[in-house]
């Protein structure tokens, strides 16, 4: 049987919850896209047949198509690579756009297990500035690692912000949204994932986005946090709750919460 988990792990990720996810999917006969994939975690469990995943943030996009094509030389790089504060500080410190993709994706996947809680942290000039985690880890499993590989073999792969996929959607194809949260206060509020932050307005561009996309006969699941704000800027859309946990929050009585799943069917 096929590995179904991702390669890297991504805050606010959905790999805990992801076969609960797939397990409430719609009946979709269409193509599956992704958004914000981060670590598509969802994807990886549902190994759907036609998909488009995508993302704004660069240097995700670049390790996922390299992960694709290049996996042996993807982790040929990774086992070069010491986990040391002196070493770690050195790839933060590299401009992506002077590396190949394969550098750039063993970079990315280097940060995600060696960075504080593996969490993928820019300043307003891209520039990685998440703190050493002092993680004693491998960097990836070989199984894990080809077995991604082989399911995003034929999966269609964009850098692009989440407007341009709710456009191209057509009716029968499912989208799953998982989007930077609206803030619940605290840790809850880490959004800056790229360069831009994903603000209010941007909720609203995608509450618009979904509501034309509907329009269409396009299936749609959001998750996002339960909150005043979220139930007005989704009204209309069916929300249920889901129990989860914020690992990315230091103090443990806070990790316990849940989400809002919302969907148009």
């Amino acid at each position: 049987m096929a590995d179904g988990r991702s390669f890297i792990k991504w805050a606010g990720g959905k790999s805990r919850y992801a076969a609960q996810l797939v397990a409430a999917a719609p009946p979709f006969t269409g193509r599956y896209w992704e958004p914000f994939m981060g670590s598509a975690a969802v994807f990886f469990e549902l190994r759907p047949v036609k998909a488009v995943l995508s993302d704004a943030n660069p240097e995700l996009v670049a390790c996922f198509r390299a992960v694709a094509a290049q996996p042996e030389a993807v982790m040929a790089l990774l086992d070069a690579m010491p986990n040391t504060v002196e070493r770690f500080t050195e790839v933060r410190a590299q401009d992506p756009a002077g590396l190949s993709d394969v550098e750039r994706a063993a970079r990315v996947i280097y940060l995600n297990k060696t960075a504080f809680r593996g969490l993928w942290r820019v300043n307003r000039r891209g520039a990685f500035n998440a703190p050493y985690g002092a993680y004693d880890r491998p960097y990836y499993r070989r199984e894990t690692l080809l077995a991604a590989s082989a399911a995003l073999s034929g999966v269609e792969l964009r850098r692009c912000d989440f407007e341009e996929p709710l456009r191209e959607a057509a009716a029968g194809d499912w989208v799953f949204l998982d989007p930077p949260y609206l803030p619940e206060g605290g840790f809850a509020d880490f959004k800056r994932y790229t360069a831009g932050q994903f603000r209010d307005a941007d909720h609203e561009r995608l509450a618009a986005a979904m509501r034309d996309a509907t329009g269409r006969g396009v299936l749609i699941t959001m998750t996002n946090s339960d909150t005043e704000a979220t139930r007005r800027i989704y009204a209309g859309f069916t929300a249920t709750t889901m129990a989860t946990r914020r690992d990315i929050n230091l103090r443990s009585a806070a990790r316990a919460s849940s989400d809002l799943v919302l969907t148009n069917y």
